[in-house]
């Protein structure tokens, strides 16, 4: 049996054991730890791989928002970064990190003070989305400065400071 990843960049990468993927993908070096691990033969491998074709091929994103691969999943539970000017940054359901080279490049690009890579996130089914600073600057859950490289789980309706940018974690359902 093997297994696969999906990156964000619509690479498929195919390996033997669970376990042992490689560390970074080969055409964009984002970290593949990142990314949900599926069974080569996983329907949903192939929904990613289109959605990311249909994501790339059409050219009307919307200014205010930034979407990676997504699945569609009627019962998912979506979530999103919304800074205090609206802009909202939407966080794929394997996960990402959040910098101003990552996703959120184009809404947070402006603020100098936000690293490159800034803040590693995670949704989980079950226990809400687990956030982790990997910056040099520092973040802020509800005020309280969180150790670095140390997972922290956040709920709806948290306030999360990268240095000087506020944002609040919105869970938005299947209702919309």
């Amino acid at each position: 049996m093997a297994f696969c990843k999906v990156c964000a960049c619509g690479e498929k990468i195919v390996f033997e054991r669970r376990l042992g993927f490689p560390d970074n993908c080969p055409s964009c070096q984002r970290k593949l730890v990142d990314f949900l691990t599926y069974n080569e033969d996983d329907p949903r491998v192939a929904e990613l791989l289109k959605e990311h074709e249909k994501s790339n091929g059409s050219d009307e994103t919307n200014d205010n928002e930034v979407s990676l691969v997504s699945e569609s999943n009627s019962d998912a539970k979506r979530y999103t970064l919304r800074l205090d000017n609206g802009d909202e940054i939407i966080i794929p359901e394997e996960g990402c990190i959040i910098g101003r080279t990552e996703v959120g490049a184009e809404i947070l690009a402006e603020y100098g003070s936000v690293s490159r890579q800034h803040l590693r996130v995670t949704p989980r089914r079950n226990i809400g989305v687990i956030v982790e600073d990997i910056s040099k600057y520092g973040t802020l859950v509800d005020g309280q400065r969180i150790i670095k490289n140390s997972p922290v789980r956040v709920a709806n309706g948290t306030k999360i400071t990268l240095c000087n940018v506020e944002m609040v974690l919105t869970q938005k359902g299947s209702e919309e």
